[in-house]
């Protein structure tokens, strides 16, 4: 299966996500034109904690709000998919994904402030989210992968 890893300068952080699931992503950015739309990313680490493998996406939850410049995600049925997803996979909660409809990837002071949140967030116990933004549209897309670690600036991952 054709994999894409994303790794920052020092290969310290290092993220996998499929093929299919970013073509699955893409299908949802596409569905969504000309709004953003987002969810969750879903994984685990390896064993050695220097990668973080992404297995399954959660698409925008029904109670999710979006613009063409803006995108809030709701919550709706998110914990029990979590907890099922714990139990049954011992998979979790390791970041977001959204889109920028025929914009870039690049991260916007909203999403800077809203995985800083999360990283500091105890509810959340991930103390390193994952953000994944998809730019562009159906003819040309762009990604680009951060990692948001507690207490320090983020991480650009290429």
């Amino acid at each position: 299966m054709n994999k894409l890893i994303f790794k920052d300068k020092k290969s310290i952080y290092r993220v996998s996500i499929t093929q299919k699931l970013m073509i699955q992503i893409q299908k949802l950015c596409h569905s969504a034109l000309p709004n953003e739309t987002g969810g969750i990313l879903i994984g685990y680490y390896t064993d050695e904690c220097n990668l973080a493998v992404i297995t399954k996406i959660i698409k925008a939850p029904s109670d999710s709000k979006s613009g063409p410049t803006w995108f809030y995600r709701g919550t709706y049925g998110i914990k029990q998919k979590l907890d099922a997803l714990w139990k049954d996979k011992k998979q979790f909660y390791i970041g977001e994904w959204h889109y920028h409809p025929n914009s870039s990837s690049k991260l916007s002071y909203q999403d800077i402030k809203q995985m800083t949140s999360i990283a500091n967030s105890p509810s959340y116990s991930c103390p390193e989210p994952i953000l994944l933004i998809v730019g562009g549209d159906f003819l040309s897309w762009e990604k680009s992968v951060y990692v948001f670690p507690k207490g320090r600036d983020y991480i650009y991952l290429k």
